[in-house]
């Protein structure tokens, strides 16, 4: 049951909706009640009674297609140019352009050299010799820890070897003199070596109670003071080479085949807005990130004014050299199932042309097309008309329009305008249009030349007309 009254509403609704078009447009009810259709009586008169078609005269088919032909309004000027299976389009040439090859990329800067200071022994701070963000040089004595043990212990592996040095010049004068035996002056000369041994490693010990900067550049915040204990594991300090600033981002793999060492970058940070870095990159990665398809790039900003600091974002931009590919105006560019194409005027016919798209610029589209080359002419408006094969007429040609002149436009005619009163002819004199002869040899110069008449008007004519027969019939 729901099932009918569902259809039930639509076939009502469709019923309404198509009584309302016939009753606003004339246009349908102008087409159902042309003789050549052959409508019932029945419906015909249903369709005048809504239609305001109906309440017209009937047009002949040969005026309607005269009318249709002539553009509706009896100027042979106007319709015939409108007549024209010709589509009228606008055209461009076809242009080279240069791919805009450009990569930018965020990267994080570092320094050239950067070093953290850790103590290769445990001990009690006893001097610091230098401030936080102190311009150091390689070498300098950065701090020292409690070191008696360690002098002590030198001072006696220095006079050990003093002891072993004397023994072993009395052995050897002994042995001139063949005292002693070649064995026992070996020993005594083995025990030199053993204590100058002990000595070097006394030595050591004691340096390593002093920490040295081994880089040159810029210390950091200081994280020690005399009296701490620190160990292997503590950070002294950070020495960072800000002469120059390493800059590490992640280049895409499409790029990767166009990256060269020594290649110029170009480097912004928003620390220093509106200024612009220049720089060269400074080392490529072996391989791929499987996970990014990227490549690990380096490139190294020259950093003398010490601007830059370790840490800092920056937006880099490389520019490669570009290919060089036919352009068109984006408005060529059309779309079907298969991809773009452009409408290609070749010998005064259109041609569809299957394009691949490789960039698209402000004011340019570059693309690839075996058919397309430079100074090709392309449709770029009225493509809408077109069709593989047929003949255009460009607008941009000489003759499209008349020297001087402008393209007639329609005046829509006004169904609602004023009956315009009929000139009634003189008594005893017909009027010339009412006879058949007029009428013959006029009807065809009227449909191309006169304009369509409202339906008061024509009425007012058949009333002419009949006063005119009756007067002659008199």
């Amino acid at each position: 049951m729901a099932i009918l009254k569902q259809i039930v509403v639509t076939i009502v609704v469709a019923l309404l909706a198509g009584t309302a078009w016939l009753h606003f447009d004339p246009r349908p009810g102008a087409y159902l009640l042309a003789p050549e259709r052959g409508l019932p009586a029945s419906l015909r008169s249903v369709v005048a009674a809504i239609s305001p078609a109906g309440e017209e005269p009937p047009v002949s088919g040969t005026e309607t297609a005269e009318n249709s032909r002539g553009g509706g309004n009896g100027r042979s000027g106007g319709g015939g140019r409108r007549g024209s299976r010709e589509p009228l389009v606008v055209s461009d040439p076809v242009r080279t352009a240069t791919t805009r090859d450009r990569l930018k990329a965020i990267g994080t800067g570092e320094a050239v050299q950067s070093v953290s200071v850790y103590s290769d022994s445990t001990g009690i701070v006893t001097e610091v010799g230098f401030k936080s963000s102190d311009a150091i040089e390689a070498g300098q004595a950065l701090i020292t820890l409690q070191n008696d043990t360690e002098t002590l212990a030198l001072d006696r592996a220095r006079i050990a070897t003093a002891a072993a040095t004397d023994k072993l010049e009395r052995y050897k004068r002994l042995q001139s003199a063949r005292t002693i035996t070649s064995v026992e002056l070996g020993d005594v000369q083995r025990e030199l070596e053993v204590a100058q041994l002990d000595m070097r490693s006394a030595e050591v010990a004691l340096s390593k109670r002093r920490i040295f900067a081994p880089i040159s550049g810029r210390v950091g915040i200081v994280n020690v003071d005399v009296g701490d204990l620190i160990g292997s594991q503590t950070a002294i300090a950070t020495i960072d080479d800000r002469s120059k600033v390493k800059v590490i981002f992640y280049t895409p793999e499409s790029f990767v085949p166009q990256l060269k060492l020594g290649a110029e970058v170009t480097a912004a940070t928003s620390a220093r807005a509106g200024k612009v870095y220049r720089g060269v990159i400074s080392a490529i990665d072996s391989r791929l990130d499987e996970a990014s398809r990227t490549l690990r790039t380096e490139a190294t900003l020259d950093n003398a004014a010490d601007e830059l600091r370790p840490g800092m974002s920056f937006s880099l931009t490389l520019a490669f050299p570009g290919e060089t590919f036919p352009s068109v105006d984006p408005l060529a560019i059309q779309w079907q199932r298969e991809g773009p194409y452009v409408w290609k005027i070749v010998d005064g016919k259109a041609a569809k042309t299957p394009v691949q798209i490789v960039e698209r610029n402000i004011d340019r589209v570059l693309v690839t097309a075996d058919a397309l080359a430079e100074g090709d002419a392309v449709a770029t408006e009225g493509v809408q008309s077109l069709r593989d094969g047929v003949t255009v007429r460009i607008a941009d040609q000489p003759g499209d329009e008349k020297a001087g002149s402008k393209p007639q436009r329609e005046t829509p005619r006004q169904p609602d305008a004023a009956p315009q009163q009929p000139q009634q002819a003189p008594a005893g004199v017909s009027d010339p249009s009412s006879t058949p002869q007029a009428r013959s040899g006029s009807g065809e110069r009227s449909s191309s030349l006169q304009a369509p008449v409202s339906l008061a008007e024509a009425r007012g004519v058949d009333a002419d007309r009949s006063a005119s027969t009756g007067d002659t019939g008199r």
